[in-house]
């Protein structure tokens, strides 16, 4: 069973339409997100949970709001470029993508300090931060001699106890159904509601392109306070979007000209499949944040946060074409019908525990670690109980996943040198994790910024890599060779901020 699970799950990885588009890869794309929609939070490697007083806080520790002393209107103006090196079959492809965005904009009202006692000091915040980029080209090819894409679709009609024609409209219309009206399938004259591929031992020569494109962002409003001067709380509210579109092309071609199959009824000679699919998800959700900070003494801050599940509203439109050729000249070419499909999702639940020390003028060091269980992602909708993608998630994801963030600012009068480093660990069970690359992500960050009392300049820079591993589709009697892919991002962002 767990064979089976963990097959499922690298499939699901790289083939939307699988589980009609809808699975537990989406729910671990919408629980992952990034750290620094600032310069400043960008440059310390986004540990800003003890520290506070800048816009990114609102979407980690809200009670970084109340260490405002003055209102703040801040903008910031990302440049990233997102390398994808893919590994597969003895072949290395390598791609590209730069993207402008705008990960953050953000307005602070904090009220005038009148007493050093009580509550002396209060912040209103409002405004976005971006929360992840799903901007990536990926590309990857090699000639597989043992099977094909094919397979997988007649082992996945065997398993689930075969399909008559009409069936696999009804049951199969995003994948192997096409397969069939293309004439890449055809019934097996020996069992009945079975079908053999006209691939029968691999040989072709297979590629895939992927571009995905979007992000995710939330809106958010925040309040926070300080008592005593020792203590700020704070809440926000918050009010994520998502934008995610997927477009792929899957490729198998007979380049060696040594692919046929048949039986007595003739000889078929297979020249060509394109397998071309397109997703589209849009999601709209809330959450909530709470946050505390605690300054024992001037030297040391300790602050603490809990971020409630987001509950997102998700739609998703979805559809997939298949095309051939033949030997024989013949073309064929059939189109799925557009899907679209209403569900909801809830992302998991984040603690996070900081730790910052504070050298006077001439600056600080700070932490934070942070907790998340992306076992307790849910998939529900009201005509289907996503009970065998729900399992997946509880079974394949760990429920202890641990993230840690550090950073350092060395303030020169008006001048600020920082750095910092993130590393996020695996999402998933040890079991389930690839030996070759098992999603960490680990990021080194760098910057400078300048001061003055009523506008600051910040610029950061963050060097991140992250590894994956997953197969183009699943057969259950015998193994797919897998894609290792290794991303590198170069990251830099300016923030400009007015003080009043």
């Amino acid at each position: 069973m767990k064979s089976f699970i963990k097959g499922m799950f690298t499939a699901c990885l790289f083939y939307p339409f699988l589980l009609n588009a809808q699975s537990d890869i989406d729910a671990l794309r919408y629980s992952q997100g990034t750290f620094g929609s600032t310069a400043r939070s960008l440059s310390m490697g986004g540990a800003f949970g003890a520290l506070g007083a800048d816009f990114s806080t609102l979407s980690s520790n809200p009670a970084g709001i109340g260490v405002y002393r003055k209102s703040e209107l801040t903008f910031s103006l990302g440049f990233q470029n997102r390398f994808v090196e893919s590994k597969y079959l003895s072949n290395t492809d390598t791609d590209d993508q730069f993207i402008v965005d705008m990960p953050n904009l953000g307005f602070v009202l904090a009220s005038p300090r009148k007493r050093t006692e009580g509550w002396t000091q209060f912040g209103f915040a409002v405004g976005y931060n971006r929360t992840a980029n799903f901007n990536t080209d990926t590309y990857f090819q090699g000639k597989n001699t043992e099977n094909s894409l094919l397979d997988s679709y007649v082992d996945r009609v065997w398993r689930e106890g075969g399909a008559t024609e009409d069936d696999l409209f009804y049951n199969y219309p995003f994948d192997v159904d096409l397969a069939y009206q293309t004439y890449l399938l055809d019934p097996d004259s020996l069992n009945p509601n079975q079908y053999v591929s006209v691939i029968p031992n691999g040989g072709a020569y297979q590629s895939k392109s992927i571009s995905t494109r979007g992000g995710m962002g939330e809106f958010a409003i925040g309040f926070g306070g300080t008592y005593n001067e020792k203590i700020h709380l704070g809440i926000s509210l918050g009010f994520p979007t998502i934008n995610y579109e997927e477009e792929s092309v899957y490729e198998e071609v007979d380049k060696d000209n040594e692919i046929v199959s048949g039986d007595s009824t003739g000889i078929i000679d297979f020249r060509s499949l394109r397998y071309a699919s397109y997703l589209r998800t849009r999601g709209n959700g809330f959450n909530a944040k709470f946050g505390i900070i605690v300054k024992p003494a001037d030297w040391i801050r300790i602050g603490a946060a809990i971020h409630t599940p987001t509950y997102y509203y998700m739609h998703d439109n979805y559809y997939s074409t298949m095309t051939s050729s033949f030997g024989n000249g013949s073309n064929f070419e059939y189109r799925s019908p557009d899907g679209t499909y209403s569900y909801n999702l809830t992302t998991p639940f984040k603690a996070i525990g900081s730790l910052a020390f504070i050298f006077g003028k001439f600056g600080l060091v700070s932490f934070d670690y942070e907790i998340t269980d992306y076992s307790a992602s849910k998939l529900k909708a009201s005509d289907y109980q996503f009970s065998s993608e729900n399992k997946i998630i509880n079974t394949v994801y760990s429920n202890f996943a641990s993230n840690l963030r550090g950073g350092i600012e060395i303030k020169l009068d008006n001048i600020s040198l920082r750095g910092g480093a993130a590393y996020y660990s695996t999402p998933f069970n040890k079991e389930y994790a690839s030996d070759e690359s098992d999603q960490h992500m680990i990021s080194y960050t760098g910057g400078i910024g300048f001061r003055q009392k009523s506008f600051f300049v910040d610029v950061a820079y963050a060097f991140t890599q992250r590894s994956e591993y997953y197969s183009p589709y699943y057969i259950s009697y015998e193994d797919v060779p897998g894609v290792v892919q290794k991303r590198t991002d170069h990251r830099v962002v300016t923030t400009v901020g007015l003080r009043f």
